[in-house]
Order: structure tokens, then sequence, then C-alpha cells
């Protein structure tokens, strides 16, 4: 599930955009209804505030990628600190089973004061997620027709996440140049024409952030792309040997040869660690690309938690071989900026070492069954 919104004086209007990864399910053919209801917390002991429900029409899924987009308006009384939104969607399967899939959302003041929407200039549907390409066009929606809207470019951050022993400290994301400053009016189009993050708006507490890239981002399709996300892998010597080579797109390929020893393992290898480089773009972009963030370096290694649980700002992920095999557990915590909504930082600690060191090792061995 992915989410926009903006407020309006008594509301915050949320835009939710639903789709499957994994393409098991047509959530087109399947989908019937979302339930929500807002507690004063996270579980159910907590005191239930609001309870409705939205009927899936066709009008909900009137897109052509797949995905459903449902819209759904919350009383902003009920927009506090504390207060978490939970939103069940329901499918129906093969004969009367149904299927609910649920997602939590913890509510915010800051909500209340975001006037204002981007949308995608080809099709008017929302800007769900925190970023976007050189080759796209957004509209500016805002009741608001008085006053302009600052937008500010700033230059990307592209420091990959550092290993989760470090106790290094990672370069402060406010120290971010600005390139270049804009205004915006209601309706206005605009053009992203270069790479940066985006900044729309001059309040701190209703920014939105853009991570706006070349090429077909979050795809891996450029060769620069193919290797700097090799950072968790490789040295430093072979990072270097692979920007100086005269065809880095060969000198990928024979990096991945050299560890498989072998095409089609290679080609396994390939198809697995960028397959979650680009999952990891689309699901953990911040103010700088997924697989640089905390928990897009996690999944690239590791891959999909076995189990993730939720606790106010923070996200918990369990990897385990089998019941009967110790786990690791990593925590991430939600920062606060002015960036963005969708950055974890990782609690590092040194215990990560030895684990850390022997998943590579795997991995530079040629198993993929990770």
């Amino acid at each position: 599930m992915h989410h926009a919104y903006r407020a309006t004086p008594d509301s915050v209007h949320f835009f939710f955009r639903f789709e499957d990864l994994r393409q098991l399910l047509d959530l087109q053919q399947s989908a019937v209804r979302l339930d929500y209801i807002i507690r004063s917390g996270a579980t159910e002991r907590d005191a239930l505030l609001v309870r409705d429900t939205v009927q899936v029409t066709a009008a909900h899924k009137a897109t052509t990628d797949g995905s459903l987009h449902v819209p759904v308006s919350l009383p902003a009384q009920y927009i506090a600190a504390g207060n978490v939104l939970q939103v069940r969607l329901w499918l129906r399967l093969a004969g009367q089973e149904r299927l609910g899939t649920s997602h939590k959302m913890a509510l915010s003041p800051r909500m209340l004061q975001k006037d204002f929407l981007l949308l995608q200039a080809r099709n008017g549907s929302p800007v769900f997620q925190g970023f976007a390409t050189t080759s796209d066009q957004l509209v500016l929606q805002r009741d608001s027709t008085s006053q302009s809207l600052a937008v500010r470019v700033l230059k990307a951050p592209q420091q990959p996440a550092l290993p989760p022993m470090s106790t290094k400290q990672e370069t402060p994301a406010e120290q971010v140049q600005v390139t270049d400053t804009l205004r915006l009016s209601s309706s206005d189009t605009l053009q992203l024409t270069q790479e940066g993050l985006y900044l729309f708006g001059a309040d701190t507490t209703a920014q939105t952030g853009l991570l706006v890239q070349e090429g077909s981002f979050p795809l891996v399709t450029r060769v620069q792309d193919l290797i700097t996300p090799l950072i968790y892998l490789t040295t430093s010597a072979e990072r270097e040997a692979l920007y100086n080579a005269k065809d880095p797109k060969a000198a990928v390929d024979a990096f991945w040869l050299r560890i498989a020893k072998d095409k089609n393992l290679a080609r396994d290898l390939i198809r697995t660690y960028y397959t979650r480089v680009e999952a990891a773009n689309k699901l953990y972009t911040s103010y700088k690309p997924g697989w640089a963030t905390d928990r897009g370096m996690i999944y690239i290694i590791y891959g999909k938690p076995n189990n993730i649980s939720l606790s106010g700002d923070s996200e918990t992920w369990i990897y385990r071989e089998s019941e009967a095999t110790a786990y690791v557990k990593f925590v991430f915590n939600k920062k606060d900026d002015t960036f963005t909504e969708n950055h974890y930082e990782l609690v590092r600690n040194r215990e990560y070492e030895e684990n850390w060191y022997s998943t590579v090792a795997k991995w530079r061995a040629g198993i993929t069954n990770m």
C-alpha cells in the first residue's frame, strides 16, 4: 500500500494505492471493499475512534497497471499524535473464500498542514511514491490559487548505507546543497528536467520530498546503476576496477562470473541481486535511492524477512533459516526530517559483524538461496 494526502480545513483526504508486488493476485478482479478504523494507539486494546467501509467500484480499478486507487477522507479532529489508521483491503478468492490484507499508518498533526497534492500530468493520478524520473511531468493541485508554492531542488545524496556493525556516523542529510529554486501556482505543470531532491513547500512541517532520477528508476537500466549497489559485496579495489574499466558492463559481468564460476549460476546471482535492488528502490527510497538506505541494504543482502513487526515508529525484521536455528533481528527507527516520511535508520550494533560477513561470504561463494 502506498498513499498520498492533502488537507482541507476540516478533513485530510487520503489516496491509497494497492498493488501486488508478487503478482499472485489480480487485485482489480478480486478486491471488493476497504475497511478502515482509527484507534488511539497501535493495538487492539486502544480506543476505537472511527470505523467505516468503502466499497471497491469500477472507478477505483480504472488504472492501466493493475493497481487500485481508493480515496478516503478522515475528519481533521482525528489526525492527532498517537492515533493510528488501520486499513484492510478485502479480496474475493475462489468460491466464498475471503482474504484481508492489513496496513497501519501513524497519524500526525503535520498532515493537517499539507494543503497541496502532486499529480502525474499524463494521467492525473496522485504521486504515491517518493520518486520520479526526469521524463515525468507533475501538476500541482491546490485549493488556494492566490499563493504560489515554493520548490527547492537539492543535490541528492548518494551515500550508501553503512554496514550494520559500523560505529561511524552518516553525513547529515540537512547539509545537502540547494541547486535551484522554483515557484508553482495551482494547476501549473512542472517538467522534472534535472536529477535531485525536490522539496515542495516552504513550511518544513508540510513539505513533500521527491527524489528525481534519470533513466528508468526504480529499475536498473544504466551501467552505473549496476555498479553502485555492489558496494555491499565488493572491496574498494574491486569497485575502483569496475569504475575504471573501458567496458564497465563487461567488467560487471566478469565480476559475477568470477564469483559464480559458472554462467548459469552467474545469471541467477545477477537476477537475484538486481531484483532486490529494484525492489529496494521501489519500497525504501527516501531522500536517497532505496538501495542506499538502511532497509534497502539489509533487504538486498538478506532478502525478504521471515517476519516484520511494527511498533509505533519502529520496524523489526527477523531472519532465520528454520525454527530450530538462531535468528538475526534488525530494528529500524523512523527518523523525522524535512525530506520524507519513508526514512528509517538501523539500530547498529557490533554484534552484527560475524553474521554480516558470513552472509556476504555466501554471496561471494555463489549461494543464492537466501
